[in-house]
């Protein structure tokens, strides 16, 4: 017979747990509908069934300062020369944007290298020498300073006409009659200015 109760007691508990749940459920509808009665289906869908999440900010449309990058690349002396600019305040989204307006404008090759968190590299690849490279030769009375173009292409940069080849070490006048190669701006402005001291 205890074993009997004991089941008795039991279905008894599972009854009342089921009958409290289902009472429960019912009150909490009831009272969930009379809050909702004046929300539209779409609002109600929207706040209380599907979850909505908001957008994720993501690093192509965060507000932040973005630096960009040029990079030439010379395919001849195989170097590079990079500039930057900052653009304050905006999105890299916004960044690809005007830059591919600006490019489109003014007849630029640039592509997109990388894109960081806060900054974006373009490059394009030029076939040629940078401006980086310069031949410098006694002619014709006067030092001709050239750029150095590509291989046997130069462009006249500057000429000097005072150059008194009496003043000139021994040891730079001939590198200036055979013609000598100087690699930087600095290099040359440091040439020239050893030529004229």
């Amino acid at each position: 017979m205890v074993d009997f109760k004991g089941k008795v007691l039991y279905v008894f508990l599972l009854i009342m747990l089921l009958v409290l749940s289902v009472g429960f459920g019912f009150f909490k509808m009831r009272g969930f509908n009379i809050n909702v009665d004046n929300v539209s289906a779409l609002d109600f869908a929207n706040e209380y069934v599907f979850f909505n999440p908001q957008k994720a900010v993501t690093a192509s449309t965060k507000i932040i300062d973005v630096t960009v990058n040029y990079v030439d690349y010379y395919t001849i002396c195989k170097e590079e020369e990079k500039n930057s600019k900052v653009i304050y305040g905006t999105t890299i989204d916004s960044v690809k944007d005007l830059e591919k307006e600006y490019q489109e404008k003014n007849g630029l090759s640039y592509d997109i290298d990388e894109v960081t968190e806060d900054s974006i590299t373009y490059k394009r690849v030029i076939k040629g020498n940078c401006p980086n490279h310069f031949k410098v030769i006694y002619e014709e009375d006067k030092l001709n300073v050239y750029t150095v173009k590509g291989e046997n292409k130069f462009e006249l940069l500057m000429s000097i006409d005072d150059l008194n080849l009496d003043n000139i070490r021994e040891e730079l006048k001939v590198k200036i009659m055979r013609g000598t190669y100087i690699n930087s701006k600095p290099e040359l402005n440091r040439f020239i200015e050893d030529l004229q001291t």
